[in-house]
């Protein structure tokens, strides 16, 4: 079972140049059979029509060397900021 998802995982990604637009900055949600892959944990999901759908892993170097197509995160620009929080004193 892991030797396939792994298989999948490695098709989706050499495939996603074919299936994925580019990375856009401006969009608010990424278009459907989009790849993203939590660069952490290798964690690798599609974007399908009905929601984000888990594939399976790759390794951790694989994940720091995904092709430009596959997406890192999916966090809008203001997401990524800091936020100022209440201190407790």
């Amino acid at each position: 079972m892991k030797k396939t998802l792994s298989a999948v995982a490695a098709a989706l990604l050499l495939a996603s140049p074919l299936v994925s637009f580019a990375q856009t900055t401006t969009a608010a949600s990424p278009a459907p059979y989009s790849v993203f892959v939590d660069q952490p944990t290798g964690f690798t999901f599609v974007k399908m029509p009905s929601g984000w759908k888990f594939v399976g892993a790759v390794s951790k170097e694989e994940a720091q060397h995904v092709p430009a197509s596959v997406l890192t995160s999916v966090l809008p620009d203001e997401s990524a900021r800091a936020v100022n929080t209440a201190s407790v004193k």
